[in-house]
């Protein structure tokens, strides 16, 4: 909890914290807040990586298991249509596997929602699947956020390696939000190269927002602080590590405002910090 002196002229939000926001927080002048609890009774999330033409079966196996029990699940695509461009030919696309998974499994109702529908498409696909009419939503990224569907259990994402990985935990948080043991697979294909895979093994390992954030940044690097590339790396450190020194950061934040407060306790009226945590009552008595 923290009680501001000053009314902050930026607040920047993050459901998932992104490398360029560590970056940002470690090398700015911000204040920095987190929760890193879940809501009380969340279940962790099976989370399984699976490479190759054969990975489906799998996750379609757990998907018929779990609708057979009561269940709902999402099936996620990169792509609304198919593409017959050379780079994107080979990624699944909402209408395409729509329309197969409604052939393959007669006994199941699917729904589609993607960002070319417009606003009351839109309304009536989520409607149907909030409802319980609809059993398996196959859809785009769009649900990434502000999707709150207790039951659905189970969320298959297509071409895995297509998201960035706060992309991935947003969609993966889609499940895990009602009493069901829920599941996740990451299906990506035999072109996924090491890279990917590497990053979307850190999904696999771990469901911490700030572990995995800590890992992309690490694998990634930070980009431009000032411009408008998001990976690379574009500071050289040489005592101290922009992956894993947010720690550090936050205790020489607290430290530079116990010496302020110090300071201008002998009226030497340095600048006031932005913000002093209320646990630190020496400081806050201080009226900095």
């Amino acid at each position: 909890m923290v009680e501001w002196r000053h009314a902050p002229h930026v607040l920047a939000m993050s459901a998932t914290p992104i490398p360029r926001t560590l970056a940002m927080c470690k090398h700015g002048e911000m204040a920095l807040s987190s929760i890193d609890e879940k809501p009380a009774g969340r279940l962790p999330i099976y989370t399984k990586l699976s490479v190759g033409p054969d990975a489906i079966d799998e996750a379609h196996r757990a998907m018929v298991e779990e609708v057979s029990t009561g269940g709902q699940c999402y099936v996620i695509t990169p792509l609304v249509n198919a593409s017959t461009a050379d780079s994107f030919e080979r990624f699944k696309s909402a209408e395409v596997e729509h329309k197969a998974l409604v052939e393959k499994f007669p006994g199941i109702t699917f729904g589609i929602l993607h960002g070319q529908m417009n606003s009351e498409e839109k309304a009536a696909a989520l409607k149907a699947f909030a409802d319980g009419h609809t059993q398996v939503l196959v859809a785009t990224s769009v649900v990434e956020v502000g999707v709150d569907v207790p039951n659905a259990s189970v969320i298959i994402i297509e071409d895995a390696d297509r998201h960035g990985v706060s992309t991935l935990h947003q969609l993966r948080g889609r499940v895990g939000r009602g009493s069901r043991q829920s599941k996740c697979f990451l299906l990506v294909g035999d072109e996924a190269g090491y890279p990917s895979q590497q990053r979307l093994r850190v999904l696999e390992r771990s469901d911490n927002g700030f572990h995995i954030a800590e890992s992309d940044l690490r694998l990634r690097g930070a980009g431009d602080l000032l411009g408008t590339r998001q990976s690379g790396s574009a500071v050289s450190l040489f005592h101290a590590s922009v992956a894993t020194d947010l720690y550090l950061l936050e205790a020489a934040r607290r430290a530079a405002a116990e010496t302020i407060a110090r300071a201008n306790v002998r009226g030497e009226n340095l600048p006031a910090p932005l913000a002093i945590p209320l646990k630190d009552r020496s400081l806050v008595d201080l009226n900095v």
